[in-house]
């Protein structure tokens, strides 16, 4: 009887670590596809993060041709006619100021890229926020760009209509 009750204890204990070690594995198992998911949401946000900066750079490289194509239809409608220009040459000045406002969007994107560069490094307290503000203050100021370039094409065409 002795010995049947020491067995039933070991097979009690043999269950009990048993026990222990499906709870270890299904843990490991938790953790595992817990950290997959977390990568996969981190190559999600990078992968998002260089989709947003190359359409910043797309629209900006746009607005740029878009700014010198009328840059040159100023300059010309300032020369014609001969007699009667439709422009003065003085509104040649407003797409090339673009040009330059577009060469500062271009500096300030800079600067949100080396900030993001250096994410391993952030205090999260602080350079998260300022990484999101930097983004949409980009976005503004790429509006403002945008909004500016189709103001100087309506005012062109209707000058020229």
């Amino acid at each position: 009887m002795k010995e049947q009750k020491e067995t039933n204890n070991l097979l009690q204990r043999m269950l009990d670590i048993m026990a222990q070690n499906e709870a270890r594995i299904q843990t490991k198992e938790l953790t595992s596809d817990t950290d997959g998911l977390i990568n996969k949401a981190e190559k999600e946000g990078e992968e998002a993060t260089k989709k947003l900066q190359t359409t910043f750079d797309r629209i900006h490289d746009k607005l740029f041709t878009v700014n010198s194509i009328l840059v040159a239809l100023y300059v010309g409608f300032a020369q014609f006619p001969q007699d009667d220009p439709i422009f003065s040459l003085w509104f040649v000045l407003f797409p090339i100021a673009n040009i330059f406002y577009l060469i500062y969007l271009e500096i300030s994107q800079m600067s949100i890229f080396r900030h993001a560069s250096q994410r391993m490094n952030w205090n999260f307290t602080t350079d998260v926020e300022k990484y999101g503000r930097m983004i949409n203050q980009q976005t503004l100021k790429s509006i403002f760009a945008w909004l500016f370039t189709i103001g100087l094409v309506t005012f062109l065409a209707i000058k020229v209509i």
